[in-house]
């Protein structure tokens, strides 16, 4: 995709003989189908044309991060992300994603963080796996919490955004509300949230038609995704 085209990605999901099909086909057209490795977001990145994540890569690089994907419904799935839509896979096709002048009328505070995470737990809907974070994992998220201009200094008040975000997509809270329909977007700062892949690939909020997305540092890093910059997940079903 060239620079100067608007940003736009769309969301497959495939079983496993599926992507084998879909790699093949790609092929016979003199396409390649590149395959993710270590991290799911580097796929977003305007310059990758299309990209195949394997269900393994959730256990890499962001293996914590990737329990949302494992006790969802796409757990096993492939994940296919591409410049341009796919002939004969409609029936495949989760998302698009394009890029939203959005600026949300307000973000989420810490009580209201609370409120959301607390509801989450209720509901029994946080992995178990996403509440164990080893200290070198807060070190690197403060660090690129700095990197992208926040002073925040403590890991907690960050943990509360990174779950109480995710939350917001299962039990909205923060949301548009056009034409009868609600639509979650992300309650805080880049800076401040984190896998918001797992919102962009529809692991998290499918059960609404949009979805208003900020990237998370990961994203910003990895993928060149615009910081603070709202990307809108529109349902293809």
């Amino acid at each position: 995709m060239k620079d100067d085209q608007p940003y736009k990605k769309y969301i497959y999901w495939l079983t496993r003989e599926e992507e084998r099909l879909l790699r093949s086909d790609l092929s016979d057209q003199g396409i390649k189908l590149k395959s993710a490795r270590g991290i799911v977001c580097a796929p977003l990145d305007k310059i990758n044309r299309i990209t195949s994540v394997a269900p393994e890569v959730w256990d890499e690089t962001c293996a914590r991060q990737g329990s949302w994907y494992r006790v969802s419904e796409k757990n096993g799935l492939y994940l296919i992300v591409s410049s341009f839509e796919l002939e004969g896979w409609i029936n495949k096709k989760s998302a698009v994603i394009t890029e939203s002048d959005f600026v949300p009328p307000r973000k989420a505070g810490p009580e209201e963080k609370a409120d959301l995470l607390q509801e989450a737990m209720r509901r029994n809907q946080v992995p178990d796996e996403w509440k164990l974070v080893a200290d070198r994992e807060k070190a690197t998220y403060l660090r690129w919490a700095k990197k992208l201009g926040s002073n925040v200094g403590d890991y907690d008040f960050l943990y509360l955004s990174h779950t109480a975000n995710h939350a917001n997509f299962l039990n909205p809270r923060f949301f548009l509300r056009e034409n009868d329909e609600i639509v979650p977007y992300s309650i805080d700062i880049s800076a401040h949230l984190c896998s918001c892949c797992v919102e962009l690939f529809r692991v998290l909020g499918s059960q609404n038609n949009r979805t208003l997305v900020a990237p998370c540092p990961g994203a910003v890093i990895f993928a060149r995704l615009r910081q603070d910059h709202y990307l809108l997940v529109e349902s293809s079903k």
